[in-house]
C-alpha cells in the first residue's frame, strides 16, 4: 500500500499538463486540493483497517472486500450523522455480512471497524 504522500504526489503528477487552459488549470488546482484533503482523512482510516484485519484471521484475498466496506462507511460518515448514521451503518453491516458478500462470520469484524474507525456502535 502506498503512503499518503506517495498517493498525493502521483495524483499531482497525473494532473499536470501543458495542454490545460486557464479555466481547466483552476479546476485542476481545486481537484488536487480536494484529493489531498481526502487522503489526509482517509489514509489513517485505511491504516487502522489494516491493523484490525491483521489482528484477526482474515484471509488476504478478503482484504479488498473489507476495503470496499470501509469506503462505503467513509461515504456514510460524510453524508449522515447521529442516529441516521447508526441505522445506515447497521444496514451496511447486514449487507456485507450476508452470504452474498463476506458471510455471517465477518459481522464481528465489520462491527469492530465501524466502532474503532468511525466511532459508530452497530448493534
Amino acid at each position: 500500500m502506498r503512503t499518503d504522500s506517495q498517493r498525493k504526489a502521483a495524483y499531482e503528477a497525473r494532473m499536470l499538463s501543458t495542454l490545460l487552459d486557464p479555466t481547466g488549470a483552476a479546476v485542476v488546482a481545486k481537484s488536487v486540493t480536494n484529493y489531498n484533503t481526502y487522503i489526509d482523512e482517509f489514509y489513517p482510516m485505511q491504516v487502522t483497517l489494516r491493523e484490525i484485519l491483521s489482528e484477526g484471521t482474515i484471509e488476504n484475498f478478503e482484504f479488498a472486500a473489507y476495503e470496499a466496506f470501509n469506503g462505503e462507511m467513509y461515504h456514510l460518515s460524510k453524508v449522515v450523522t447521529g442516529n441516521s448514521r447508526i441505522l445506515a451503518a447497521t444496514k451496511l453491516v447486514a449487507k456485507w455480512s450476508s452470504a452474498a458478500y463476506l458471510g455471517a462470520a465477518s459481522k464481528v469484524v465489520l462491527q469492530d471497524i465501524t466502532s474503532r474507525i468511525y466511532d459508530c456502535i452497530v448493534p
